[in-house]
């Protein structure tokens, strides 16, 4: 086997996103090369469908010419990707597509080791939540160099509907940080507009219809309003995940001044005490109760 056969992928988790994102990169004809973290279902799922699974993720890192990597948070990916054993399997010409909502910092820190063993980074966060990821019709925030995006290009296209070229190595977790904080607020909004309209006896698909076509639409309103009405809160976006997101926005923020973030944050931090494993619309519990 070729090392740096690109269509030779180590996948570096397997959660709620990275495991459909993984299936539709193996219907696209890519071999895959998986870990078991906690939870062997999902490498084992894959291995049905192809995958190879390895004992670690070295050891599937030197096994694959690509390596992509969606964990949940700076911690992981840095323990995961900059572990020693790891780096000591990263190659000359190997590409790291970094998918994980991370801070800028931690991302230009992964780079600088990476682009050390003369590797390829694209710094590529994504947005559409679970049914994007099953569907293939993600949104990629691309941070990198023209060389990074080309490699990158058809395990993109295997994932995602649209990619955002949207700067140098960082910028790509900066955009999603503040994609996140607008999605975060927007969730909340959209809680009390499903709250009043409650209140004041509105019919929800109505009003979903009148607001879908005014000034007041929201992907949030547009896509969740039945969830925050239905309480139907089965994880796809954990709550706590998002909490983190906005943790990074305001971190990156500091010293500029983000009230509203700030209070959205103050409400998630009550959501997730009791409703940190479910997804994020659950937020609205803290105001319609």
């Amino acid at each position: 086997m070729n090392p740096l056969d690109m269509r030779q992928i180590a996948f570096l988790g397997l959660g709620a996103m990275g495991l459909p994102m993984a299936r539709n990169l193996v219907k696209a004809g890519f071999k895959l090369h998986v870990t078991v973290h906690r939870d062997p279902g999902p490498a084992d799922e894959l291995r049905k469908l192809g995958a190879e699974v390895h004992d670690s993720p070295a050891g599937a890192i030197a096994a694959a010419g690509a390596i992509i990597s969606i964990l949940p948070e700076d911690r992981q990916m840095q323990q995961v990707l900059l572990a020693d054993e790891v780096l000591a399997e990263v190659r000359e010409g190997q590409l790291l597509l970094e998918m994980t909502s991370g801070s800028p910092g931690a991302m230009k820190e992964v780079a600088e080791a990476y682009a050390a063993k003369q590797a390829h980074v694209l710094d590529a966060p994504v947005s559409g939540g679970t049914i994007g990821a099953e569907k293939g019709t993600l949104t990629v925030m691309a941070g990198g160099c023209d060389k990074a995006l080309e490699m990158a290009q058809p395990l993109l296209e295997a994932m995602a509907q649209t990619v955002h070229r949207v700067g140098a190595i960082g910028a790509g977790k900066a955009v999603k940080a503040i994609n996140q904080m607008l999605a975060a607020v927007h969730m909340l909004a959209a809680s009390e507009a499903i709250a009043l309209s409650e209140r004041l006896g509105v019919d929800l698909d109505a009003l979903q219809k009148v607001i879908g076509s005014s000034s007041g639409g929201s992907w949030m309103f547009a896509n969740k309003a039945q969830a925050i009405a239905g309480r139907n809160f089965l994880p796809g976006f954990k709550l706590n995940l998002m909490k983190k997101d906005i943790g990074i926005a305001l971190q990156e923020g500091k010293g500029q001044p983000l009230p509203v973030t700030s209070q959205a944050f103050q409400l998630y931090e009550m959501a997730a005490k009791e409703n940190g494993e479910l997804d994020f619309a659950a937020v609205s519990r803290v105001i319609r109760g």
